[in-house]
């Protein structure tokens, strides 16, 4: 059985809709800053040797220019499914969230709804896209 990130990528890869080249390539200008930055880490904190970060990086760049199409897709497929669909979120769903996230973090619920929000309002897209994705999972199971 397939894991629902699977499912998601399937379906975000089927998905007929246009990605500009500029979101892909801001998304790209990330995923090189991200890499270089753990590659200092890694350097840093585990001893291992980058002698030529660069090279490194580059070597890798059409993997990384895959997955930031994939991340801006996914991005504007979200996007336009949290507006057709537009699923709805309860309060107590909020709250629910809410409770876990102080569960997960070790947390206190007030310093949780401090972080979020008093009306968690930062939580509801979250659930919003959580809903969407299983949506479409339960679609691929039938």
């Amino acid at each position: 059985m397939e894991s629902k990130e699977e499912i998601w990528r399937q379906f975000v890869e089927a998905y007929e809709i246009e990605v500009p080249e500029e979101k892909v390539e801001e998304e790209l200008r990330y995923i090189l800053l991200e890499m270089r930055h753990r590659l200092q880490y890694d350097t840093l904190i585990n001893h291992a040797v980058h002698l030529n970060p660069r090279a490194e990086i580059a070597s890798r760049e059409e993997e990384y220019r895959r997955l930031a199409r994939y991340e801006a897709k996914s991005e504007l497929v979200m996007k336009e499914l949290l507006a057709k669909w537009n699923p709805s979120v309860t309060k107590d769903e909020l709250l629910q969230e809410a409770r876990a996230v102080a569960v997960r973090q070790n947390a206190d619920a007030d310093l949780v709804k401090a972080f979020f929000g008093e009306d968690l309002a930062m939580l509801e897209r979250d659930l919003k896209e959580r809903k969407i994705k299983a949506r479409i999972c339960r679609k691929q199971e039938e």
